[in-house]
């Protein structure tokens, strides 16, 4: 039999004190990779940040305002989509005070609200002038008379507010305009148009013509950008009558609409293909004041 040997106490210390110096060098070499990841996610960032800075990408938001928002509310909705990059911003029902909607936008940004028949500042574009430069703005009458299917009244004229914008670094110009669809214009069981609101249904389809005629107007340069509450859900449009027919497809439009699958989202951003920048990504911010989720579209320069 052999015997396990005993080891002098002289030894064993040094043999202890050796293993323990081990792990503590393992510690540390593992609590090192931590900070490496760490460098690759900040190069990442710095990577986006300069793609932006230089002009290589540019993000364009859609954010319809809730009835009654104050300073505080809009400025924390507008400082979300903020962090998604956006330098431009579509808003829809703005009804509340101009004073405040201005308050709630950084120091460097326009808005653009034109003044005019009731109806013509529903619909305001704000842009960074550090990013854009303003060539040109104007309320477009989309509609002279809307229906309003819960009180059977003549609602004022609809416009969508316009903005040509020349980017600072790359020289890219868009033509952005924000509007905002009729209510209740669609009938989720068929996917078609919700005839029971004829007079929405109708007006819609003038509306559709007038931006139609917006992007066919504009200058070969001019990238055709929309913001829009549609009030279509995304998933179920699937006739030719509605946003699909009478919008996106005629205009070879790419948007969030056809982008994302599920859901039942109403607020699109909207993107001329045939440029030199073309969507490449979207972002939906959720947990907003406002009632609607905010979408921030990245267009990238086309490879």
């Amino acid at each position: 039999m052999f015997s396990t040997p005993v080891l002098p106490r002289a030894l064993v210390r040094p043999t202890v004190l050796a293993v323990l110096a081990a792990l503590l060098l393992a510690g540390l070499a593992l609590g090192g990779a931590p900070a490496q990841a760490g460098d690759k996610g900040d190069k990442g960032d710095k990577e986006r940040k300069r793609a932006y800075a230089s002009g290589e990408r540019f993000a364009v938001a859609t954010l319809n305002l809730k009835k009654g928002m104050r300073v505080a509310g809009m400025r924390h909705d507008i400082g979300q989509v903020l962090d998604g990059e956006a330098s431009v911003i579509g808003f829809q029902e703005r009804l509340f005070s101009r004073p405040a909607l201005r308050a709630a936008l950084p120091k460097s940004w326009t808005l653009l609200m034109p003044k005019g028949p009731t109806g013509t500042d529903d619909n305001p574009i704000a842009f960074d002038k550090d990013v854009w430069e303003l060539r040109k703005t104007w309320a477009a009458l989309l509609t002279g008379t809307t229906w309003r299917r819960q009180t059977g009244q003549i609602a004022h004229d609809q416009y969508g507010v316009v903005a040509v914008l020349r980017h600072r670094q790359t020289g890219h110009t868009i033509r952005a305009v924000s509007f905002h669809l009729p209510n209740h214009l669609h009938n989720r069981r068929t996917g078609g148009p919700n005839y029971a609101n004829r007079g929405g249904v109708q007006a819609m389809w003038r509306m559709a013509s007038r931006v139609r005629f917006l992007k066919e107007d504009a200058p070969k340069p001019q990238q055709f950008v929309a913001m829009c509450d549609c009030n279509v859900t995304e998933n179920r449009d699937t006739g030719d009558h509605l946003v699909k027919g009478r919008i996106t497809r005629p205009l070879r439009l790419e948007t969030n609409y056809t982008g994302r699958k599920g859901g039942s989202g109403i607020d699109y951003v909207m993107g001329e293909r045939d440029s030199a920048f073309r969507i490449h990504s979207f972002l939906s911010y959720r947990n907003l004041v406002t009632d609607h989720p905010g979408i921030v579209a990245t267009f990238a320069r086309a490879r």
